[in-house]
């Protein structure tokens, strides 16, 4: 116990010792990052608002992906609906095609006829068949509009007009009034004389007016 207590000094020391040797001397700044922090101030926040904006729309092309393949999802599931829903509606409709095989011509149909032809020895049976038309199975036989023969013999004559005369003679057409047009030099020429011939009727109108005042003077 006395020994931990004299010895006590001695552990503070030591201590005091080791870390005055740890410690630093000297403490240097870079003077190129130091003028960097405390004038980057501006740039910094300006970059990180451009991160901000760059991850804001990068998350919008991603919504919008998103979407359109959720859209197209959700049109192939509603065609492969219609699909199904047409094909439940119509199939009861539909002959079925293992059931139905192709047996060819009808033989009672009215494109084959048959006739028998006896003789004293012999009995012939003979089919007439028409020409096979590949259309009129498709949109049937289709007869064009007969034309009656008759129809340009029964059609009577248009009557004459009781109104028109073939003896009257036709009135002559009025010929239309020759228009002359005067050049621009004639216009003013015209213009002139029309002007003086105002101001010499003005002329006379005022001589008159002037000897009548004196006549009632």
């Amino acid at each position: 116990m006395n020994l931990d207590i004299l010895t006590l000094s001695h552990h503070v020391k030591a201590a005091k010792r080791r870390a005055k040797r740890e410690q630093t001397k000297e403490v240097v700044f870079d003077e190129a990052a130091r003028r960097e922090f405390l004038t980057g101030f501006h740039k910094r926040k300006v970059a990180k608002a451009e991160a901000a904006r760059k991850k804001a729309a990068e998350r919008e092309k991603q919504q919008r992906l998103e979407d359109r393949r959720e859209q197209r999802r959700s049109l192939r599931e509603r065609a492969a609906e219609n699909a199904a829903e047409v094909e439940a509606a119509y199939g009861a409709a539909l002959p079925d095609p293992e059931q139905e095989e192709w047996t060819g011509i009808s033989p009672s149909s009215d494109r084959e006829q048959e006739e028998e032809y006896e003789d004293e020895q012999v009995l012939a049976t003979v089919t007439v068949v028409e020409d096979f038309d590949p259309d009129s199975l498709i949109h049937g036989s289709v007869i064009g509009p007969q034309k009656d023969s008759n129809t340009d013999m029964d059609m009577p004559d248009p009557p004459v007009s009781a109104t028109r005369n073939p003896d009257k003679p036709k009135k002559p057409k009025p010929k239309p009034k020759d228009i002359k047009y005067q050049t621009k030099a004639a216009r003013k020429t015209e213009r002139r004389k029309q002007h003086s011939r105002r101001a010499e009727k003005a002329e006379l109108a005022g001589g008159k007016a002037a000897r009548k005042r004196r006549r009632r003077a």
